[in-house]
């Protein structure tokens, strides 16, 4: 990989480059590893944050405007009062978390590209060309030079499509019913999920990645394959008010004896999931042998904050 300089960039990035330094305080490094590409995709620029420094690298020459701006807008999402995703469970099989994971992170980056996409289209670097090119790699995408059995390509293409849906505002949807009818039902139907709130606040971005999430579980369900635990498996960031804070922990959660391993202790895991939607918002470090039927009676009458406090628990002010 070759750093290029900041002087190299364009006017549009250097901008984008120092706002974010600026206002969080981090440095940027941008390298190149330029590769031939067939298409232009959204993952053709990645990143990595560690502590003050952000190393960014490109592997799309062509179209290096379009994608850096884009990895940039993603970067500054990151690290403003957005939810997150997390997981501290294991399910024992290593492919099977890593595909509870990348399914997850893959919706909630298509929760991103709602804002990423206003974003570019005000700054320019989502033009008509750009448009065009993607959706050659979205086509490129649902057509793969892979064979997967039916029920799999249908949960593969979901999620291309629902991407495709979002970032493309919906150019090729009739096409797509015509052709991916079981798939397209339900990346519909999880577009409509994520296109009904405004993601620029903290809690409807989380209802909408619960439902999304629920949604997709749907065509898994609908196969006669076993849904994938999203509910319990991940931790969502809590947006909660500061009433809820000053509640006792009955009032808003409650923890659920995982039948998942806790990945750092390899003990029982115990999630604490909320009241009102049922999603996982963390891993409470537990002993299991200490969690008794006084233990709960006693855990249970601690306020809100004073358990989030206790355990490390990031939270979000509704």
């Amino acid at each position: 990989m070759k750093r290029i300089e900041l002087k190299e960039l364009p006017e549009l990035i250097v901008k984008q480059v120092e706002n974010i330094e600026q206002q969080y305080s981090k440095k940027i490094e941008v390298f190149s590893d330029y590769e031939q590409q067939d298409f232009l995709t959204l993952d053709q620029a990645d990143h990595v944050i560690k502590d003050d420094m952000i190393k960014i690298s490109i592997t799309n020459e062509k179209y290096a405007e379009f994608v850096l701006s884009h990895e940039l807008h993603h970067i500054e999402l990151e690290l403003s009062d957005e939810p997150s995703i997390s997981s501290a469970l294991t399910t024992g099989k290593q492919d099977f978390d890593g595909r509870v994971l990348a399914i997850a992170n893959s919706v909630f980056e298509t929760l991103e590209h709602v804002t990423v996409l206003k974003k570019q289209k005000e700054d320019g670097t989502y033009t008509d060309e750009i448009k065009t090119e993607y959706l050659k790699g979205i086509e490129a995408a649902l057509h793969p030079k892979v064979e997967l059995d039916r029920a799999n390509m249908r949960f593969y293409r979901t999620l291309i499509m629902l991407d495709g849906m979002i970032f493309s505002e919906h150019a090729c949807d009739d096409e797509w019913q015509q052709e991916f009818a079981m798939s397209y039902k339900y990346a519909d139907k999880m577009a409509k999920i994520i296109e009904d709130n405004d993601l620029t606040v903290p809690f409807q971005f989380r209802r909408a990645l619960v439902n999304a999430l629920d949604a997709y579980n749907e065509i898994i369900i609908s196969n006669g394959y076993q849904g994938l635990h999203f509910h319990t498996f991940l931790n969502i960031t809590p947006v909660v008010s500061k009433r809820q804070l000053r509640l006792s922990l009955n009032q808003v959660y409650q923890i659920k004896h995982s039948e998942f391993r806790n990945r750092a202790t390899g003990r029982d895991g115990f999630v604490l999931i909320g009241i009102n939607d049922g999603q996982g918002v963390a891993t409470l470090n537990l002993d299991p042998q200490k969690v008794t039927p006084e233990f709960y009676k006693t855990f249970y009458q601690y306020t809100v904050e004073q358990v989030f406090k206790e355990q490390g628990t990031k939270y979000l002010i509704r």
